[in-house]
């Protein structure tokens, strides 16, 4: 029972056997973790007294001086100097965008929004 009686019965070796399945695993498959909607984070400025909390769905559009942030009817906030990006998102999305607030600043004068 020697080294070479070991190494003829078992076969190949562990390398060479899970070889394939590193290939396997580098394969997208219908989890892949790459297909993701894209999500923009931005900060803006709200007016006193909104009310408003972590969790709220507001509307983002497309305003004279740059984004408008409301809640319904009502105008809650603004951004002011928005990039590119995100306003020819909200502008391809017919000038309206899905906005669901992250976080209210110390103060309640900013928070940051997730834009859809």
């Amino acid at each position: 029972m020697g080294l070479d009686y070991l190494r003829s019965q078992t076969g190949k070796p562990w390398r060479k056997r899970w070889d394939g399945g590193l290939d396997r695993l580098k394969a997208p498959s219908l989890f892949d973790l790459n297909v993701s909607e894209a999500a923009r984070t931005v900060t803006a400025e709200l007016t006193g007294g909104c009310g408003v909390k972590a969790g709220d769905t507001l509307i983002v559009q497309i305003g004279s001086d740059g984004l408008t942030i409301s809640d319904g009817l009502r105008a809650i906030g603004r951004v002011t100097n928005p990039s590119r990006e995100l306003t020819t998102a909200v502008r391809d999305g017919g000038g309206y965008a899905e906005g669901v607030l992250q976080r209210v600043g110390l103060f309640g004068d900013t928070a940051e929004i997730s834009v859809k």
